[in-house]
Formats: structure tokens, sequence, C-alpha cells
């Protein structure tokens, strides 16, 4: 049993645990440009240190959610990559109804490389006109690097019902490095499939979630609506109810975590982590 002082624990968001330190294979539209490459260009270093690592923050440039939205992103895609070279490592992204051109791949938005690399491009421009003044750090989707969906990915759920905004599933476990090396993020991964897995066979529909640059999984079972739980009488719906009556503990790297009962007094009485509603991600 793990006894652990905590003030909450994540479900699909939480602080990031990610490192970028090991840069990756350039992907479409990566560059893996090094420093002294940018330097022979006349380049800005911070510029360059964008195009390398596997972080999922990137720098927003441009937005396009007509219909013919991704061929729009790509012709924006190539004239900033012509007007501006540093640029030329932009990428496309598929977001829901539209399409998106980012810059760069950050761990997360305080990192240095990331903060140099905003001002950089909301500072491009001359004679007072800048292209890209609401430039901004946006979080990206887990990408090809998290590899196409098992049959158990909550992924697949969510592509199940693309209509139904307030779908939700009842996190039982979570598995996390925590930003250790302790364990490692594919024991991780593999330890919240076979929960999954063991769930499943046991009558229960459960799936798994991995955030990759988190080096987070969680492992959810059902699908529940909007009428899953009531704000203003506190109340779970029946179906809720008897879920959470036979998971009433909520298992953190497969083991029982005591949490104070009082959130204000951390220090009094404790009791097992319950079980939590998570909205099924759209990525």
């Amino acid at each position: 049993m793990l006894l652990l002082t905590l003030t909450s624990l994540f479900g699909v968001g939480c602080a990031s645990t990610g490192d970028a330190s090991t840069p990756s294979r350039a992907t479409r539209g990566d560059a893996l440009l090094s420093a002294e490459d940018a330097a022979l260009l006349g380049l800005d270093p911070a510029l360059a240190r964008g195009t390398r690592g596997s972080g999922r923050w990137s720098v927003l440039l441009g937005t396009f959610s007509d219909e013919d939205h991704r061929a729009r992103a790509e012709a924006f895609r190539g004239e900033i990559g012509r007007q501006y070279p540093m640029l030329a490592s932009a990428f496309l992204e598929a977001r829901r109804g539209g399409t998106i051109v980012v810059y760069g791949r950050f761990p997360e938005p305080s990192d240095p490389a990331a903060q140099e690399s905003l001002a950089l491009v909301k500072g491009l421009g001359s004679d007072g006109a800048r292209p890209f003044p609401t430039a901004m750090l946006v979080r990206r989707s887990a990408g090809p690097d998290a590899g196409p969906p098992g049959p158990l990915d909550l992924r697949t759920l969510r592509a199940q019902f693309p209509r139904h905004r307030q779908l939700q599933s009842l996190q039982v476990g979570v598995w996390s490095t925590f930003g250790t090396r302790e364990v490692t993020p594919e024991w991780v991964r593999r330890s919240a499939e076979q929960y999954a897995r063991q769930l499943r066979g046991q009558g229960y529909e459960a799936w798994y979630y991995h955030d990759l640059d988190r080096e987070a999984s969680v492992v959810t079972i059902g699908r529940f609506g909007p009428d899953a739980y009531d704000s203003r009488s506190t109340l779970y719906s029946p179906e809720v109810e008897r879920l959470m009556r036979v998971f009433p503990k909520m298992l953190v790297n497969g083991d029982e975590v005591l949490v104070p009962e009082n959130p204000r007094n951390p220090t009094g009485r404790r009791r097992p982590m319950r079980p939590l509603l998570i909205e099924v991600p759209f990525n």
C-alpha cells in the first residue's frame, strides 16, 4: 500500500513530466537542425532547437477551419517557409474541423527553448508589421509517435461517438513515472494495457490511454454521457454509482493510495483514493 500526500492525482490532464532531451527521428516537416548548422545559416540557435525533441508543445502559427482547410494550411506553410527560412520546419496537424500550422517540438511551455522560440516568432517582421502577433504555445495531439490506437485505446471510444462532446469514462487506475527513473515509460504503458485486458476478461468495458510526453497512462471503465454526474446535487448516475461500488479504490502504479479525508488537514485521517470521471480525450 502506498502512503502519499497528494493534493490531486491527474486524469488525462496533469502537469507535464515529459523529457525531450533525446532527439527523435525526423518526421514530416522536421529538419533536425543543429545549433552549429543554424549559426552557419545565420539563424538563431533557439529556433534550431525547436526542430529537435519529441515534446508535444509547439508554437501556433496559423489555424484554418474552412472546407479546404488542409490545402490552405499547406499553402500557408509553404509561403512562410519561403518568407522566413527559419520556419521551414513548420508542420501541419489535423484538429477537429480544421488544420493548424505549428513550429517546434518542446516538452512543456516553460521550456527555455519554447519561450525563446515564441518570442522570436512573435518578433518576426519589419517596419512594424508582425506576421505572427498572436502566436502562442499549444499542446499537440499524440501524433504519429503514439502509433495507431489499439482496440482498447480510449481514443477508439471517442472515434465511435465523434459528435458526443460530453463523453466520459470512470478512471480506476493510473500508471506514471512521476518524473523519476524508478520505472520506465515502457513499464507504465505495458502495465496499463495489461490491467485493461484483465478487466476486459472479467467482463468490464475497460480502456487505456497513454500520455506519452507526460509518461503516464490511465485505465478507465465504461462510457457515460452528461448525466453521469449532477454538479448541483453532487450525485452520480445509478450506473456510475454501481461501478464505483465495485471499484471503490483507484490504483496508482498498481497499488492503493491513501489521501487525506480533509484536504485542508493533510496530517489528519486518510482514506483510499477513489475513482473519478474523466472526459474521453479528443486526440
